[in-house]
Order: structure tokens, then sequence, then C-alpha cells
């Protein structure tokens, strides 16, 4: 009896926990007032309490009692987060839109995914962990009392100094003032956006984009256009004049190197053209380069800000794709509305991180960067080898896509009557993510297309699924072809 009195009280403190009655941090009712109020002995609240213990949901405080810990209340909200997700992954109704599939997407990527050919940031398991940890050490260690308060609102001036180490190129020299630190690389391309425009602007992107930058821009009250800045082979100089002339363009978006999705790079020459031309109109460029230190050739790439000659320019970029993600650190060597940009970091956020900020000055001064990167270079080429092999082997004959010379994706093109979302969705049945074009594009093209990341290194486990999907798209092909002729 006692058993059973001791489970159903123990069930009941689990429930209110699971319902938010129990909050983390709350004190239970003493043992003796338990007793008391559910008319049982010492023994059966004791075994209740050491069952909640035990799987997490409370903990003990020495001469204090028992709490819901904090833990508890974490752990929960995941699992139902895992729950709403799994029971809606295959239920989901169709999106309607390409915002719509951008939510479908990233609540995709909660589910119970075994193969994840989504991701376009590096592998845990190509990154250098230990020396990382190593120079977070060191910087508690050392720095401890400088790590508490707020860091510098334009982020520490060693770590913008270490990032014009990196970035120098030509003979422009660009001052350690025009260097703000922020929260990746998107959040210094939403503050760019935020100084550069004006209500009703004219706004010129790729003709496919980021969708997370896309958004961004919807939500802006300005006219989106776009252009084929990846076709180098096609750039015509007057023809892109033409456009911004006509189109009465005010700021230029442009991924310079391996861009996503499509992962080519434009022409050095082509980056030159660019600039002149819009330094002669008057006109700015936000400049995304986040994968510009991912090249798999022997030099890195030319960048639009080297050519930048009057402070049109705002070159922005991070360390989320070449060495940790989840520091949430990104720059912007910015233009001539440098004030503005500073200002405007301030406002939105006092500062970045400072506990990352030393970790990364720490990790770039002994060195353990440049060994990172061209690690991760050697790593990343040799993905994107292995990968293209079985893509070539596995997927049907008449897909195209180009080569890579750096950063993570394919962009995979098959026949104008495949359906990439549909297939998104097939695949995603499989337990396998990849990304459908189509939310790559802000006029609802690229329907025909996937992408796939080789972010993660080479396994039976990658080589199994990319065969699946292989399969899967020679079948999605031939349904379509069957009804496209009934």
């Amino acid at each position: 009896m006692n058993h059973f009195k001791f489970e159903k009280i123990a069930y009941s403190i689990e429930e209110k926990i699971n319902q938010g009655v129990l909050v983390a941090g709350q004190k239970l009712p003493s043992v003796r007032t338990a007793c008391g109020e559910l008319a049982v002995s010492p023994s059966t609240v004791f075994k209740a309490y050491y069952e909640l213990e035990a799987k997490g949901l409370i903990e003990v405080k020495n001469k204090s009692g028992y709490y819901v810990s904090l833990s508890a209340t974490q752990l929960k909200k995941i699992k139902q987060l895992k729950e709403q997700v799994t029971s809606s992954k295959y239920s989901i109704t169709k999106a309607k839109n390409v915002d719509e599939m951008i939510e479908e997407m990233e609540l995709s990527k909660l589910s119970d995914i075994e193969v994840d050919f989504s991701s376009a940031t590096p592998s845990i398991q190509m990154l250098p962990i230990k020396k990382l940890y190593k120079s977070l050490q060191t910087c508690i260690l050392h720095k401890k009392h400088n790590l508490i308060p707020y860091e510098n609102p334009v982020g520490s001036i060693e770590l913008r100094k270490q990032i014009l180490l990196q970035t120098i190129k030509g003979s422009k020299v660009n001052p350690v003032d025009d260097v703000i630190i922020t929260a990746g690389c998107l959040e210094a391309i939403g503050i760019c956006i935020s100084i550069l425009i004006e209500s009703g602007d004219s706004i010129l992107i790729s003709n496919s984009s980021y969708y997370n930058i896309i958004s961004l821009l919807k939500n802006k009250d300005v006219k989106i256009h776009t252009y084929d800045f990846n076709k180098s082979s096609k750039f015509n100089s007057k023809n892109f004049e033409k456009v911004i002339i006509e189109k009465q363009i005010s700021l230029c978006l442009i991924t310079s190197n391996f861009h996503n999705p499509t992962g080519l790079t434009l022409d050095t020459s082509v980056k030159q053209k660019i600039v002149s031309i819009a330094t002669k109109n008057d006109i700015n460029i936000i400049e995304d380069d986040v994968y510009g230190d991912l090249y798999f050739e022997k030099n890195k790439p030319a960048t639009l800000k080297q050519f930048d000659t009057k402070g049109i320019v705002y070159y922005c970029s991070s360390f989320s794709k070449t060495l940790a993600p989840g520091f949430r650190i990104g720059y912007c060597i910015t233009g001539s509305k440098s004030h503005e940009f500073a200002k405007q970091k301030r406002l939105l956020s006092l500062g970045t991180n400072s506990i990352t900020q030393a970790a990364l000055i720490d990790f770039m001064k002994t060195g353990r960067y440049d060994l990172s990167l061209k690690n991760l270079r050697k790593q990343l080429h040799l993905n994107m080898l292995k990968y293209g092999n079985a893509i070539l082997n596995y997927f049907p004959s008449e897909i195209n896509f180009e080569i890579p010379r750096g950063g993570y994706v394919f962009w995979i093109e098959f026949s104008e009557s495949f359906d990439g979302y549909e297939f998104y969705r097939k695949v995603l049945k499989e337990k396998i993510l990849i990304t459908p074009g189509e939310i790559f594009s802000a006029n609802g093209y690229y329907k025909n297309f996937i992408r796939i990341s080789y972010s993660e290194p080479y396994s039976e486990k990658i080589d199994y699924a990319l065969k699946q999907i292989g399969n899967l798209a020679r079948k999605h092909i031939v349904k379509k072809t069957t009804t496209n002729n009934v």
C-alpha cells in the first residue's frame, strides 16, 4: 500500500511540474507538512521525493528542503517541443509560400533527423574543440575580472586588430576604428541595412540569396530587385549600370565568394567593375563574405572591399562558418558611415559577448586559428570531392551542378518539372534533411533546385543517405513524368 501511495504522490508532483504549476526554484512542502496534508507516513513522502530526485525533477538543498530543479523545467520544455515536432512532422500542412517553407524547414531541424544535409556550418568533428577549450580556460583564469563588465560596444580593440591582420589585402589598410564586432554576420548585415536605406528605397540582391537575408529585407519598407551577379562569364558592365540607374538602386547586397546557395565566386575583374560602377553612381554595397576564408585553391579570393576607395563597401563576415557557430562573433569593416553603424550597434545590444571575444583573441594570437583554417579547408575540400562523386554515381544523370571552389554546398539543378519542395518532404520521411531551392528566392524561382551541404566528414552513413536521396529522386522524376503524361 505504501508503494502505491508514494508513486501516486510522485506522479502528482511530476504532472504539476509538466503543467507549469510548479516552476523552477519553487520549494516543495516539507516532509512533515506533506505528511499532515496527505495523511501518509514520513517514509512514504521520502520515497516520493527520492523518486523525483532520481529523475532530476527536484533537488535537495542542505538544511533548506526540496526544490523544483531548473534542469527539470528545461528538460520538460525540450521534451514537449520534440513531441510536438514529431507528432506534426508528417501531418503538417503544406506550405503556401516561401515564408511558410522556411518555418517548416526550421521546425524540421528539431525533429528526429538522422542525416542533416541542410546545415552550411562546420561539423563539430572538424573543429579544434580541445584547443578552443584551452583558449576559453586561459581567458577565464587570467582575465576573469575583465570579462564581467560590458565590453566596448564596438568590440575588443585587440580582436579588431586581429581581424584586420586576417583581412588585409592589396594596398588599402582599414583603420581599426572601421572594424565593429557584432553577434554574427547576419546582425552585421542587419545593421548595415538599417543605416544605409530609407523607406521606399530600392535594393538589388542576387537572384538567389540566403533565405534569412531575404526575410530580413521583406520586413523593411523597400523594393527588392534581383540581378544575376553569380554568372561572372555573362557579366555585362553596361547592363549592370543600366539596371541600377533605371531601378533607382540605392544599395546592393552581394555575396562575393562561395555564394550561398550556388557556391559560385565572382571573378576578380567583375568585383572591380561592380565597385567602380557603384562608386561612380554613389551606391552603397553590403558585401557578405562569410565563406571567404573557406577556399580550396592556393590563395584567398579577392573581395569587393579591396577595391573600395570611397567607403561605399560594408564588408560583413563572422567566425560562425570557420570556427565556432555558438560563439556568435561576427564583424563589419564599415564604410563611410562607421559612426552610424557603431551607434546602431550600441542601441541594439550594448555590446557582444566578452568571453568569446577574449577566447578568439587568444586563439588567433597563438596561431591556432590559421592552423585550424588550413585543416578545415583541407577537410572540406575532401568532403566536397567525395560527396560530388557520390552525387554523380547515385543521382539521376540529368542533374546539373557546378563544382564549388570553396564553402559548404552543392546547388543541384533538376529538370524544370521537378518540384524541390515536394522532394524535400519525401526525403524528410526518411529522416534525411535537404534544403529546397525555392526558399532562396525572393520571387519564387528555383523550384527545381535543391541544396546539399557537405559539412559532415564522409562516412558509410552519409554514403547510404545520398544513395537514398538519389533513388528517391529517380522515383520522383518518374512519377512526375507519368503524371504530366496523363
